[in-house]
């Protein structure tokens, strides 16, 4: 059943000559987007309204919205002493779809995730209309279903693309919304500008809802502001949590960059325990609750900052960050920098598995990894596209029709030529670079397997003991590579 339902799911991809298309004409952002959803959504059985009970949060931002996301999940998990069934939508997923839809911090089960499916599926045939959302939207419909089947207390709702015109964005009357850090990405869809971008996340604010925002460029905040005055709210800007006010509290997620994250999560968790359980949070703006506390430390987001040793492959530390954006790169490469040199195994030979979706810049996503590589040292970098097996195939949960076929591989020997033109241009001259280009996911995690025996054997004599290796530029990569490594699905 559950194979089914990800069989038909895929289905609803929109191919790549299609994207191509929109993106040609000037993007798919448009004022029909939220009426084509309402009528998916009433298709199904529901009316926008009756989602209000749910007592959302909805969150957008650039980069960190899903740990935004995953960490306000935890905190109201564990508030208190009476439990809050807590419902979490994010995308994209790393292994299994059913991670984006998760129930008290789980992913929903694969039999559940069928149910619901095809209890979705068949209301929308049976509605005199056969005609289906696309893949993100009918996933947004099925998780409002979930949500409601499930009588969850709370449901996070993670913005897919914008805001404005979002498939998320049919709701009425959330209990707060969030804006994490905003950045350049989508610019194809939201606007090659920070205002552009911060109009359209902006869309997401709701008359007399209240609005928080992380710390953003003057360009950016101006437009969230403006946004916030026109729909008829206030927006309150949310500065990051100092090592003074977190004291001992060790934020579980994993990067300098979450003390926002966390600051974020935090006032927008003190606004709904207000509004919905009555309660006000003790303690001035920019301290951490005591209450919050648990929440903050066991948070968890794989695939973000996450550092991983399996007892298959003791030699080898992976280091997972799912970073699409030069900004979000940037931030990985220093966490990299940062963790590769606490992880000491006596000498360590330093391996980059890359790859980046969609028409994005090589050169600038590379350029904050090249800017580390005098001080990390990478041995090798190798490129792949986010197939999954040696077989040119897709593991059924990674399908992706939005990216072009490139049996060539021209794309990644592209970002190789890329590579090595950064660390020249980093390093202020030509470098020797050893770099490889793979046609697989499951290709690149053999190389690596070889590598690891022929460094830590032939060269044992050299002293090399272990591999480090730095898996970024995609979720989809990340993704794939923890598949073919045989990971559980967390």
């Amino acid at each position: 059943m559950f194979i089914d339902a990800v069989d038909k799911l895929n289905g609803l991809q929109t191919n790549f000559a299609v994207l191509e298309a929109v993106r040609k004409s000037g993007g798919s952002a448009n004022k029909n987007a939220l009426q084509e959803m309402i009528d998916f959504v009433e298709r199904s059985g529901y009316q926008p309204k009756d989602f209000d009970d749910l007592n959302m949060i909805h969150v957008t931002g650039t980069k960190g919205k899903g740990s935004t996301c995953a960490l306000t999940e935890s905190i109201l998990r564990n508030y208190g002493d009476k439990t809050i069934k807590t419902g979490l939508y994010t995308s994209p997923h790393l292994m299994e779809v059913r991670e984006r839809i998760r129930i008290n911090g789980a992913p929903i089960s694969q039999d559940l995730f069928a149910k619901y499916f095809f209890e979705v599926w068949d209301r929308l045939d049976s509605s005199g209309d056969k005609s289906k959302p696309g893949y993100f939207r009918f996933l947004t419909v099925l998780a409002f279903h979930v949500f409601k089947q499930e009588k969850v207390d709370v449901a996070i709702l993670e913005v897919g693309v914008g805001g404005a015109y979002d498939s998320t964005n049919i709701i009425n009357q959330p209990v707060v919304c969030g804006v994490a850090a905003l950045g350049i990405d989508h610019v194809s869809v939201l606007g090659s500008t920070l205002g552009e971008i911060a109009w359209n996340k902006g869309g997401i604010f709701k008359n007399n809802v209240p609005a928080v925002s992380s710390e953003q460029p003057t360009e950016g905040l101006d437009v969230l502001q403006s946004r916030a005055k026109e729909i008829g709210t206030s927006l309150q800007v949310i500065p990051a949590f100092t090592s003074q006010a977190l004291g001992t509290t060790t934020i579980g997620l994993a990067g300098k960059h979450q003390v926002a994250n966390a600051a974020l999560a935090t006032a927008m968790c003190k606004i709904w325990i207000e509004k919905v359980l009555g309660k006000k949070i003790q303690g001035s703006t920019g301290d951490v609750p005591q209450e919050f506390v648990r929440g903050l430390t066991s948070a968890r987001w794989p695939g973000r900052g996450q550092i991983m040793v399996r007892e298959d492959k003791p030699k080898i530390t992976w280091f997972f960050d799912g970073a699409h954006t030069t900004e979000s790169i940037r931030v990985c490469a220093e966490w990299f920098k940062d963790a590769s040199r606490k992880d000491t195994h006596g000498s360590v030979k330093k391996l980059l598995v890359f790859n980046c979706t969609g028409p994005r810049d090589g050169d600038a996503l590379l350029q904050p990894l090249a800017a580390i590589q005098s001080t990390v040292h990478f041995d090798q970098a190798i490129f792949t596209p986010a197939i999954t097996f040696a077989s040119n195939t897709y593991k059924g949960d990674l399908v992706n029709n939005n990216a072009p076929l490139d049996l060539e591989l021209k794309t990644q020997k592209t970002l190789a030529a890329c590579w090595v033109k950064q660390v020249g241009l980093a390093q202020g001259q030509e470098t020797a670079l050893e770099t490889t280009v793979l046609p697989s996911i499951e290709h690149s995690v053999n190389w690596i397997d070889d590598y690891v025996k022929r460094e830590t054997t032939a060269a044992a004599a050299e002293g090399v003991e272990h591999v480090q290796v730095l898996v970024t530029g995609s979720l989809h990569l990340v993704g794939g590579v923890q598949s073919v490594l045989g990971c559980d699905i967390a």
